[in-house]
């Protein structure tokens, strides 16, 4: 297995390291949303599933829906995370069109999950560990659509109030191909628990990426300290939904954030979005702290109190997950562990090998799955 080695960016006055970490938001595996009994069907015609919940009409009250705290815990499992048996809903508070209520049901203090960490495979061969920050439920927005007139925007509240899982990594993140790699391993986990369909181009999974550079050594100071003070200033990448146009949207973003520091140029705290066709990111809007939000717990909703005998259930119930199924596959199949950890991100993938392999050489069997056959199929 090859060493992971630093992602270095050469600057005209000396060499920098990036870091960062991630925002993925995981749309849950549910029927119904978060607080309303509304479908979560994709496709539909447009305001065809909204409540009058989710349209915010006066006097309408939130109910949680049970299915959605269970998929939350069992993510939380499925991250080797803490599960907080008290939690609390809190309103955030902002103003988009499409957010009815002006604010969003969300969690900030007393998450539902706590810290984890998830090791992950690097294309390169390395394996690298992530912590997980917090695991949250929230309530979607709806989506405004800009071009369908000239003159006018419309809003469409279909998604509005769908259950989220918003996970929050801590800045373990090294290089745009590790960024890459945390997003397909974080995505193999939720769709093999079945918590999420993990379907990126629904906009089911979708991450915001925090990237700062800072001069090399510097990371290594603040994993000794604890000290934000040694990282540069963080720019968010906003709703990204493919690993190749984050890879691509962090090169750019890392250097261009290099270029300012060095010609004496303030890097500004940002919501940035990466336009595709040019391939360099532009500002959003200034980036919120958490007291511009104005959080304060939701009245309507009460702390939300789960057994330890509910999560050890869940528990129980887990199916195999990739990091299982990857030892499994070594073990039974004699599998070197980057072939092993390749089809145990991909379940269809692996089902099919596993179908390949039954009775015959497990060594020639991926050779051909991995090489011949996903070779031509690309």
């Amino acid at each position: 297995m090859s060493e992971r080695t630093p992602y270095i960016i050469e600057g005209e006055k000396g060499d920098w390291e990036v870091v960062m970490g991630m925002e993925v938001h995981a749309q849950v595996a549910s029927n119904s949303k978060l607080f309303s009994g509304a479908p979560t069907k994709f496709g539909a015609d447009p305001n065809c599933n909204v409540s009058l919940v989710d349209a915010a009409m006066p006097g309408m009250l939130p109910v949680i829906n049970r299915g959605c705290v269970e998929q939350a815990v069992r993510t939380g499992l499925g991250l080797n995370a803490k599960i907080n048996l008290w939690s609390r809903f809190d309103r955030k508070n902002y103003f988009y069109p499409d957010l009815p209520q002006g604010y969003q049901i969300s969690q900030f203090q007393y998450p539902i999950v706590g810290e984890g960490e998830i090791e992950v495979e690097a294309e390169d061969g390395y394996s690298f560990v992530v912590g997980i920050e917090r695991l949250h439920l929230e309530q979607d927005a709806g989506k405004s659509i800009h071009d369908l007139d000239p003159n006018a925007t419309y809003v469409d509240l279909n998604r509005s109030g769908v259950a989220l899982m918003e996970i929050v990594s801590k800045p373990d993140i090294r290089s745009p191909g590790e960024a890459a790699a945390y997003l397909k391993k974080l995505r193999a986990i939720v769709v093999a628990l079945g918590s999420s369909d993990g379907d990126m181009e629904k906009g089911n999974l979708r991450a915001d990426v925090n990237v700062s550079v800072c001069k090399v050594g510097n990371y290594a100071k603040f994993k000794e300290t604890g000290d934000f003070g040694f990282l540069g200033t963080r720019r968010e990448i906003k709703n990204m939904n493919s690993f190749r146009f984050i890879q691509q949207a962090i090169e750019f973003e890392a250097r261009d954030q290099v270029e300012k520091i060095e010609r004496g140029d303030k890097v500004d705290q940002e919501t940035i979005l990466f336009d595709t066709t040019t391939g360099e990111t532009r500002s959003m809007r200034s980036k919120e702290d958490a007291h511009d939000y104005r959080y304060f717990p939701d009245p309507d909703l009460l702390p939300l109190e789960i057994d330890q005998a509910w999560v050890d259930e869940i528990r129980a119930s887990l199916p195999e997950l990739p990091d299982q199924k990857k030892q499994r596959f070594m073990d039974d199949y004699g599998l070197k562990a980057y072939d092993a950890a390749v089809l145990a991100a991909d379940y269809d993938k692996a089902d099919y090998f596993e179908a390949v392999a039954k009775g015959r050489d497990g060594k020639m069997a991926v050779n051909w799955v991995a090489n011949e056959l996903f070779g031509r199929l690309n």
